[in-house]
């Protein structure tokens, strides 16, 4: 995979749509199904492009690939700037922050879920999807750890860039539960004790009673 060419980026209207039905059809068939089985004359026929316009606009499939998973990263970062808007009302309510953090998670991996687990076949054997997935998960680390250092002076952990590792992989577990298995019990329920736990690891339940006696 190429991923340092440059597509053309158009700038009419008309031209704009084309691309973005271009690459939403990709994006489409790609989880429908798999990259690999998915050529670019069939992106071309589905999407209503002669071959010719889709090569004006990407080099090849790669490319296309690659404009997918910049908006797909894309999307965890506005999950991060959207929760930053709430960031005084969960330090009064931490337990509101995790249950948040994990439910827009949630959310983000069902959204595109087919995609997800197409990523995680072609993460295999093309190293940029590897990358791609690493930086994702770097990202919500990163997300983990600047809420931690927003709510130091109430944690029990003292190493917060361990600590981010260790949350993130708890709650990480619990989305992948909720969102790639059948369970047999309400979602809630699994969010809700997965919350308990972590809860119980960041700041403790001697925290929590202390709040809950406070006027």
């Amino acid at each position: 995979m190429e991923s340092n060419q440059i597509t053309r980026q158009p700038k009419q209207t008309r031209s704009i749509k084309t691309k973005e039905k271009i690459r939403n059809v990709a994006y489409q068939l790609f989880c429908e199904k798999g990259y690999f089985k998915t050529t670019t004359n069939e992106i071309a026929k589905v999407a209503e492009v002669s071959i010719g316009s889709l090569y004006f606009y990407y080099r090849d499939k790669d490319m296309i690939l690659v404009e997918i998973l910049d908006r797909y990263n894309e999307s965890f970062l506005k999950v991060h700037e959207s929760m930053d808007l709430q960031l005084e009302a969960y330090r009064i309510n931490p337990r509101l922050w995790l249950t948040r953090f994990m439910e827009e998670m949630i959310k983000s991996h069902r959204d595109s879920k087919e995609f997800n687990k197409e990523l995680k076949i072609l993460s295999h054997s093309m190293p940029e999807v590897d990358a791609v997935m690493e930086k994702q998960q770097e990202t919500v680390r990163q997300m983990t750890l600047d809420y931690l250092k927003a709510f130091q002076d109430m944690l029990r952990v003292k190493d917060l860039e361990a600590a981010s590792i260790v949350a993130d992989n708890l709650m990480s577990s619990i989305v992948d539960q909720i969102v790639f298995q059948d369970n047999p019990i309400d979602d809630s329920r699994i969010i809700g004790e997965g919350v308990d736990a972590i809860y119980q690891y960041l700041i403790g339940k001697e925290y929590c009673e202390n709040t809950q006696k406070s006027p």
